[in-house]
């Protein structure tokens, strides 16, 4: 949009006409009184540059786009693709005398007779396919830029593998995991599917009452408005309109945890500056110890892997393995065992580190969730309620896949009747899983003090039950403490 653009009552007039709204239903979208509309329709007054722009901005949502020609309605195609190892949203937006070329993307998948697409949900890779879809990149991948995702998309698969094309995103996590199931029995006819009955048995219940997500951090994902005048910060609120900056790059997960592609756009300098200060360096110093021995690569030298110094000896990893040295160092001749002495480290603030893994929930968590957490972000931002009682921090060391990064799955509740917390964090560094919930939603009814031990709670997440060893962390002091590490390596057994 050209920053010389001003949005005149005509134009508005113009937009309600071409997307059939009425004063009242803009007004309700925009968050505005409905005589704001009027009276700017009317010619009567200009409305404050915040309701002009939450105006314009749900008249572009809705498909109109402003040119120095007057107002033209865009429409969008979605298609939302899935594979057994990769997914993808491709918005397509386009004017009337595109619709020739986007029917032509349709036709490659199905057929369009007399303006009506048939698209077939279930589709399979072709050499007759991706045939197509190179001609129709070569043709119109300069006016449908789009068509060049969908080409690797395709690209991608293996001839004869099957994926899905729909119109709409899974509205649950019940249903994602079904066209999951679907594409892996398509893809796998040969394999029994006893597994399916099992994993109903285990995340039945959690389905029904919670839907999960976990964002990507193996490939650039951000979170947010894309365009620095249109965000508003998750934190404080602050928007470019009232001085608010968005110039530094905020990551949802620090870097110090190997994350360096799931960002937040949604996150001011400001927040940004105040997290990496006062509360993320908590949770670093919290798991320098599994950082270490992970290899996590952050930044810096050693290749941003951690070399953590101890009044009585040091960390580090080398790339291959982990090394410890220390002054301190005694062996047990009848057990084998080793017992390492490391002195003082790091110091943290526990409640801090709770913070920092709130923050980083709160990064992700689906934007329709903040209206209920507006205590938990005072919190979080500002610390109020800092007297009140957190519920502990559920940990355990489970064999899973490495990863490069630290990985974050929410779980939010879908219904209100229940004590079972609002949002369960599960985050994940390596083999170290740590269990919490989101503190102060206006959707719990109670403290969440001892939510992991409830009854309710062990019978919906029934997979953490299935871990025989939880460890407790509680993280209400307010006050540094420094951290005094000793190892202890044991022999395996044969």
């Amino acid at each position: 949009m050209d920053h010389d653009f001003v949005l005149t009552p005509e134009l508005v007039r113009s937009s309600r006409a071409l997307l059939q709204l009425s004063q009242t239903e803009l007004a309700e979208k925009a968050g505005v009184a409905v005589s704001t509309i009027a009276d700017f329709e009317r010619g009567v007054r200009v409305p404050i540059q915040n309701n002009l722009s939450a105006i314009q901005q749900v008249l572009e949502q809705g498909g109109v786009r402003f040119t120095p020609g007057g107002v033209t309605l865009v429409h969008e195609l979605l298609l939302c693709l899935m594979s057994e190892n990769n997914a993808a949203e491709l918005h397509i937006h386009y004017a009337a005398e595109g619709a020739p070329a986007v029917q032509e993307v349709v036709a490659a998948f199905g057929e369009v007779a007399n303006g009506e697409a048939s698209i077939n949900a279930v589709q399979s890779v072709t050499a007759d396919l991706k045939a197509a879809l190179d001609a129709l990149v070569t043709k119109h991948g300069r006016s449908v830029p789009h068509l060049h995702r969908l080409k690797k998309f395709i690209h991608a698969l293996r001839d004869g593998e099957y994926f899905l094309l729909l119109p709409e995103r899974a509205a649950s996590t019940a249903e994602k995991l079904e066209r999951e199931r679907l594409l892996h029995r398509l893809n796998h006819p040969a394999e029994p599917h006893d597994a399916d009955e099992g994993a109903r048995a285990l995340f039945g219940t959690l389905l029904e009452r919670y839907d999960m997500s976990s964002p990507r951090t193996d490939r650039p994902t951000v979170i947010g408005s894309k365009q620095r005048a249109h965000r508003q910060c998750r934190f404080c609120g602050g928007t470019a309109l009232n001085g608010a900056t968005f110039k530094s790059v905020a990551h949802a997960i620090s870097t110090a945890l190997g994350n360096d592609h799931l960002k937040l756009a949604d996150e001011c300098d400001s927040c940004n500056g105040h997290f990496g200060r006062e509360v993320e360096p908590s949770l670093i110093a919290m798991l320098d110890l599994q950082r270490a021995f992970l290899g996590i690569q952050g930044r810096g030298k050693n290749d941003g892997r951690p070399e953590l110094r101890f009044s009585e000896g040091k960390i580090f990893h080398d790339g291959s393995k982990v090394n410890v040295q220390s002054r301190s160092i005694s062996r047990d001749d009848a057990t084998k065992e080793i017992s390492i002495v490391l002195g003082k480290g790091a110091g943290m603030v526990p409640v801090a580190a709770y913070r920092a893994l709130v923050k980083i929930a709160l990064s992700v968590v689906d934007e329709n969730q903040l209206q209920y957490l507006t205590k938990t972000v005072e919190w979080l931002r500002y610390g109020k309620q800092a007297d009140a009682r957190l519920p502990t921090v559920a940990a355990a060391v489970i064999e899973l896949p490495p990863s490069p990064s630290a990985q974050i799955t929410l779980h939010v509740r879908k219904s209100d009747v229940s004590r079972l917390p609002h949002i369960v964090a599960e985050f994940r560094l390596g083999c170290y899983v740590y269990v919490y919930a989101i503190p102060f939603s206006d959707r719990d009814s109670w403290d969440l003090v001892g939510f992991f031990d409830d009854e309710e709670f062990q019978g919906t997440f029934r997979h953490y039950a299935a871990v025989k060893r939880w460890s407790s962390h509680d993280l209400n002091g307010q006050e540094k403490v420094v951290l005094i590490p000793q190892l202890k390596f044991v022999p395996r057994s044969a």
